[in-house]
């Protein structure tokens, strides 16, 4: 097989990577207006952008006979280092930001206010006591 042909099934899990992404970021955009925190969208993003730079990233990569011609071992694996940390440290960012996104949208969906009635199901709440005095009332005055 070619060596296309070998970086175009190697990037098969990186597109499905991208179409969650999107797919994230389309839920969590209509998701805005029921309490869903912009951080999940910012996170979609970055995970978008982060996987489409690494399939360009391998596709340059493929070529890597061509272009790094003339360079060191040392001086090739300091191009890949200083490719491969920004785009982990991106996917890193985009899930730690699901994670914040989706604990503190769960937070914003919780009612306060008074407790729930909790007696036996079907059955009217019980009547609340009656005072066994009237209020003492004060004279004009």
């Amino acid at each position: 097989m070619a060596p296309i042909t070998y970086t175009i099934i190697e990037t098969i899990p990186r597109a499905l990577l991208l179409v969650v992404g999107l797919l994230g970021m389309i839920f969590s955009i209509k998701g805005r207006s029921r309490g869903v925190s912009g951080l999940l969208v910012a996170a979609f993003v970055i995970m978008i952008v982060t996987t489409v730079a690494s399939i360009v990233w391998q596709f340059v990569t493929a070529n890597l006979s061509s272009w790094a011609e003339g360079l060191s071992a040392d001086e090739i694996r300091l191009i890949f280092m200083g490719v491969g940390i920004p785009l982990d440290a991106g996917g890193v960012l985009s899930w730690l930001l699901v994670a914040i996104g989706v604990v503190k949208s769960g937070r914003s969906l919780r009612q306060s206010g008074p407790a729930p009635y909790t007696g036996p199901a079907g059955y009217p709440m019980a009547a609340q006591p009656q005072q066994p005095f009237p209020p003492a009332q004060q004279p004009p005055g």
